[in-house]
C-alpha cells in the first residue's frame, strides 16, 4: 500500500470521526449547536464568542457539554491566588447591596434551612460575611476554603471558639471531611467563581458529607457572564448536577421576601438541595 493511500484513508478516517461527532452534538444539542462546533474549529480568533453561544445552549438544555469542560479560568490555581491576595479590609461587606437586603437573608433563607444545634458548613466562608450567623444557629461549625488567609480572618473574626473547625480545600471537594457529618451546608458568593467541572465535583462531595435528610442551600451562577468574574453556569445545569449525584433539588429562587430582595439582578440562583 502506498504512502498516498495511507494518507488518504487516515483523512477519511478522521473525516468520519468528525462527522459522527457532530452528529452526536446535534442529537445532544440541536443542529445550531453541532454549527457552532464547525465554526469554532475553522474560526481561529472567534472561539470566544462561539464559546458563548455554546454555553448558552449547554446551560438551556442542562448539560455540562464541551464549553463548559474546557473553561478555564476560576481554576482552583486562579482562585487561591486571588482570594489570598484580595484585599479584605470591607470584610466582604463590598458585595452587600445594603444592611437591610443582609438582614432578608439571614432572616428569610439562612435561618429557615440551617438547623439549630447540629453541625454546619461553609464553603467559601471569605472574611466570615455569614459565619457568624452560621455560628450563632450551629453546635459544630466547619468552615472550608480554599485559602488559609481567609480562614484565619474567620478565626479572628469569631475570636477562635472551640466549636469550629478551619479546613482548607483543595478547591475541588471536601475530602477532609467525614462522611455523613454534617447535618447543613452553606455556601453563598462562592460558586460563582468556582469552575463548572470543579462545581460538579463540588456537588459529589456534598452528597458524601451529608447527613441522611441533611440539606445544601448553595447560591451560584444562573447565566454566562460575559464580564467573565462569575464562571457559566445556570439553573437547569446545576440542578441536573445534583441530581445525577444523588441529591434532591427542593426549590430555586432568585428572590424572597416576597420579591423585596433578591439576587436576580446579577443573573444569579439560589439552589436548596436535600440529601434524601
Amino acid at each position: 500500500m502506498s504512502v498516498e493511500t495511507v494518507d488518504q484513508e487516515n483523512i477519511a478516517r478522521d473525516r468520519r470521526a468528525t462527522l459522527d461527532k457532530l452528529r452526536a452534538f446535534g442529537r445532544e444539542f440541536g443542529p445550531a449547536y453541532a454549527a457552532l462546533a464547525v465554526s469554532r474549529k475553522a474560526a481561529g480568533w472567534l472561539p470566544e464568542r462561539i464559546d458563548d453561544r455554546m454555553l448558552a445552549i449547554e446551560g438551556r438544555r442542562g448539560v455540562m457539554g464541551p464549553a463548559h469542560r474546557r473553561w478555564t479560568q476560576h481554576s482552583v490555581t486562579t482562585n487561591r491566588e486571588v482570594w489570598s491576595g484580595w484585599e479584605w479590609e470591607g470584610g466582604g461587606e463590598e458585595w452587600t447591596a445594603s444592611e437591610a437586603w443582609k438582614a432578608s437573608l439571614v432572616s428569610d433563607v439562612l435561618e429557615p434551612t440551617m438547623p439549630r444545634g447540629g453541625t454546619i458548613l461553609e464553603i467559601g466562608p471569605g472574611a466570615g460575611r455569614w459565619t457568624g450567623a452560621l455560628h450563632a444557629r450551629a453546635a459544630e461549625l466547619i468552615l472550608v476554603d480554599i485559602t488559609d488567609t481567609t480562614l484565619e480572618l474567620c478565626r479572628e473574626r469569631l475570636g477562635d471558639p472551640p466549636n469550629v473547625t478551619y479546613v482548607c480545600t483543595d478547591g475541588t471537594g471536601l475530602r477532609d471531611v467525614a462522611t455523613a457529618s454534617v447535618d447543613a451546608i452553606w455556601a453563598f458568593d462562592a460558586f460563582v467563581h468556582i469552575a463548572p467541572l470543579d462545581v460538579a465535583s463540588y456537588l459529589a462531595d456534598i452528597r458524601r458529607v451529608l447527613c441522611s435528610g441533611g440539606i445544601a442551600v448553595i447560591h451560584h451562577t444562573g447565566r454566562r457572564d460575559p464580564k467573565g468574574w462569575r464562571s457559566p453556569m445556570s439553573a437547569a445545569l446545576f440542578a441536573n448536577l445534583a441530581r445525577e449525584r444523588g441529591l434532591v433539588v427542593e426549590r430555586q429562587f432568585d428572590t424572597w421576601a416576597g420579591g423585596r430582595y433578591g439576587v436576580r439582578r446579577q443573573g444569579d440562583v439560589v439552589t436548596q438541595l436535600r440529601h434524601a
